[in-house]
């Protein structure tokens, strides 16, 4: 029989507002009825790309942008194009941290997000 204490929980990289903090854009939280289920059975690692790219609570909204081919990062509202920032926070997010390099099962984020 199976040690459940003993045994090796998935890691999966989750957006900060799904329950964790309030960070959205409007300073909000999203309550996740799935994510309080899982916390028993998932390391969550947390992560809000938008602030981690300077980006406070609250802020102007931003939007995935396709314009044919290609996606951009926009905040309408300010103008400003950050999708060069968000790049650059996902590289190194991704190999600054040794607990997720070939040990994370998965990325859980909102419906929406396309990033």
């Amino acid at each position: 029989m199976l040690d459940m204490e003993r045994a090796v929980k998935p890691r999966v990289v989750v957006s900060r507002c799904l329950g964790f903090e309030s960070c959205r854009y409007n300073g909000q939280i999203i309550s996740s009825d799935e994510g309080k289920e899982m916390r028993d059975h998932i390391e969550f690692i947390t992560v809000c790309p938008e602030m981690e790219i300077g980006l406070g609570v609250p802020r102007d909204p931003v939007r995935s942008v396709s314009n044919g081919e290609e996606k951009r990062l926009l905040q309408p509202e300010t103008g400003k194009d950050l999708t060069e920032d968000m790049l650059d926070f996902a590289k190194s997010f991704l190999t600054q941290r040794s607990d997720v390099d070939g040990f994370t099962h998965g990325f859980l984020g909102k419906k929406k997000k396309t990033w």
